[in-house]
């Protein structure tokens, strides 16, 4: 039997959170000897391998730290996630990190809630802690938020989520466009073009999956290939091998005006527009209960921060939400270091803010 947490141990668990989101993926923690990474082979059917931090010493947490990477081709191996699972680790509260094959390529799909409730629900039985704290980078926060809707208090101690989307077409739309028509006078202050040609082929090779053509999908996905060698074809080269459909898509995620791109959706096959659906936060959270901390970059250029602010309009009538939008944030990763002192320690009162939410979910 396990000795019982000490209140330093607990408090150090909770803030050792704050941490790791302090520190956003810039740090050496990985290399102390306090923390050891075991890999292990896939927690369930279809998963790819599983890396587990846990503290060197000490009492262990009550409750785990179950972390999705979102849409990275290094998956568990990212560069930021090494820095953030052992700055966690460290506080007691092992950190699970099962690699998604699907986000790992870069793809999106409707079946991501069901993986992360799948995993979710493999803890227990993997580590013999019956709770967990789901922690979900980018793109991965909106499965884990309907994933956390259909879990229990027992099973779930709360949800905490860095740079989060809140409805796939603002999504798309941003990603194609660097607006919102919908967000009015409140439009996104950052926004990069060079990243959203990355966005657009990850939602292209993603979409293309619903096109009634096959050969629609074939084609994204040798342009997003090409793409990723740092020689993608002109969009006119790829408009000439589409189906109709496949255009209409094409024209969608290539448009530059916002108000001419809502209207451009609904020219989108009904299978597309259906995955749009699953995968939109709207309307789907009323069953969660579990309290919830919502961190954002005010300068992200791939997620608007905009989203998080609506997801927490979305959550203030079920679930205990917190938010806090980091002035030395981008996208899920520190930007500015100490040079840019007031905008860190800006933060860092902000994150203790949250650190205090939080120090519920580890007892």
């Amino acid at each position: 039997m396990s000795k019982p947490r000490s209140r330093l141990a607990t408090l150090y668990a909770a803030f050792s959170l704050v941490g790791a989101l302090l520190q956003g993926g810039k740090g050496k923690t990985h290399e102390s000897a306090a923390v050891k990474c075991a890999s292990h082979g896939p927690l369930v059917e279809g998963f790819g391998p599983t890396d587990v931090y846990t503290a060197a010493g000490g009492p262990q947490a009550r409750v785990a730290v179950l972390m999705m990477h979102g849409l990275t081709k290094d998956g568990i191996k990212d560069h930021r996630i090494p820095t953030f699972a052992s700055t966690i680790a460290r506080g007691g509260m092992p950190v699970i990190l099962p690699e998604f094959p699907r986000m790992k390529r870069r793809l999106m799909s409707f079946q991501d809630p069901e993986d992360v409730l799948r995993v979710a629900r493999a803890i227990p039985q993997a580590t013999g802690i019956d709770k967990v704290v789901l922690l979900a980078l980018s793109y991965a926060a909106g499965p884990t938020c309907l994933a956390g809707s259909k879990m229990s208090d027992e099973e779930l101690a709360g949800i905490l989520t860095i740079g989060a989307y809140y409805d796939v077409e603002h999504l798309s739309e941003f990603t194609a466009t660097g607006g919102v028509a919908s967000y009015g006078d409140k439009q996104p202050t950052a926004h990069d073009a060079a990243k959203q040609l990355e966005g657009r082929w990850v939602f292209l090779s993603s979409l293309a999956r619903w096109l009634p053509d096959k050969r629609d999908g074939e084609v994204f996905s040798i342009g997003a290939e090409a793409w990723k060698e740092g020689h993608a074809p002109p969009w006119g080269e790829v408009r000439e091998k589409l189906s109709p459909e496949g255009r209409n898509l094409l024209d969608y995620m290539t448009l530059t005006d916002p108000e001419a791109h809502a209207e451009a959706r609904h020219n989108l096959v009904p299978g597309v527009l259906e995955a749009f659906d699953k995968l939109t936060l709207r309307g789907k959270l009323g069953n969660l209960t579990a309290p919830v901390v919502l961190i954002h970059g005010r300068y992200d250029v791939r997620i608007p921060f905009r989203e998080s602010i609506l997801l927490r309009e979305e959550l203030s009538s079920s679930a205990n939400v917190n938010l806090a939008i980091l002035d030395a944030f981008v996208h899920a990763e520190r930007a500015y270091g100490w040079k840019k002192f007031w905008r860190v320690a800006g933060d860092g009162i902000k994150l203790s803010r949250c650190g205090v939410e939080i120090l519920g979910w580890s007892v």
